[in-house]
């Protein structure tokens, strides 16, 4: 991975800056979670981006809220016995199978680009995962190996939970489609956990990551106006919503103000609790 710029060009910098929030997290003596492994993996590319992200302390209280909430949904599945099988769509450098009090005889599948997985399969290989752990190298844009790596964890599988954190808001939305319509066609991919921005949600990303600008690849595409209910025509139901806002502020990680909000580029409360919603979709 390239370390001589400064600006989020890749996919795989918003990998490393999700690594990095974790670990600024896990510094915290209130912490909402301990990633002992997070700071290696953002490495020396995570320590230069922190100077490109002026917004660097609210996105990582952002980044915090969604990991521990996503955490609290994927423990939920396992303590019920709902699943034993978790597919992490676009896993980026995601510790969750060394991190989390997973039960060994989960099977835990991690999805992403070839350099994305192998660089942190290197940097972990010295740890071992508290459950089963495969990597699958994956474009998850290509529609062909997508649908067969699906049948073939389908084939495999009893109950499957799909996870997609962090990944939607960077694919358009014909894409989201497909990978909708393929993955509610695999008869035991049962759950969906993901996040969703809103319009103005992806307009405070964009100025939270300088991803506008022009030497950057990055391009944020998925924020549906209709929200929740572009799932609905390729069955999918909402099982669980948890607004980003009402999570941070029972996590207590922002302390809204009038002063606060007045600041916005866009008004009021309302507003900004839909920016972003973290959803538990169920196939129907």
């Amino acid at each position: 991975m390239s370390i001589t710029r400064l600006s989020v060009e890749h996919v795989s910098d918003t990998a490393i800056l999700t690594a990095l929030a974790r670990a600024i997290e896990s510094d915290r003596p209130d912490a909402l979670f301990k990633d002992p492994f997070a700071r290696s993996l953002a490495g020396v590319r995570g320590e230069q981006l922190v100077s490109s992200i002026p917004n660097i302390d609210s996105l990582s209280k952002a980044i915090a809220v969604r990991t521990h909430v996503i955490d609290e949904f994927i423990l939920k599945a396992v303590s019920q016995g709902e699943i034993d099988t978790v597919l992490n769509l676009g896993s980026g450098l995601d510790t969750r199978p060394y991190r989390l009090p997973l039960p060994s005889w989960l099977r835990w599948i991690d999805c992403d680009l070839p350099g994305i997985l192998s660089y942190k399969y290197d940097t972990l290989s010295n740890n071992h995962p508290n459950c089963t752990l495969e990597f699958i190298s994956l474009d998850i844009t290509d529609d062909r190996a997508r649908r067969t790596i699906f049948q073939q964890i389908n084939q495999s599988a009893g109950s499957v939970m799909v996870v997609s954190e962090g990944l939607l808001i960077y694919l358009k939305p014909i894409q989201v489609t497909a990978i909708a319509i393929d993955l509610r066609e695999q008869r035991r991919f049962l759950w969906w956990l993901t996040d969703l921005s809103s319009p103005k949600g992806l307009q405070l990303t964009e100025e939270f990551l300088g991803v506008n600008r022009l030497n950057s690849q990055v391009k944020l595409e998925f924020a549906p106006e209709e929200g929740i209910e572009f799932f609905h025509n390729f069955g999918w139901r909402k099982m669980a919503l948890r607004f980003l806002l009402d999570e941070a502020l029972r996590l207590k990680r922002i302390n809204l103000s009038e002063e606060l909000l007045s600041q916005l580029p866009f008004k009021g409360q309302q507003n900004l609790r839909n920016v972003s919603r973290l959803v538990w979709l169920i196939r129907t």
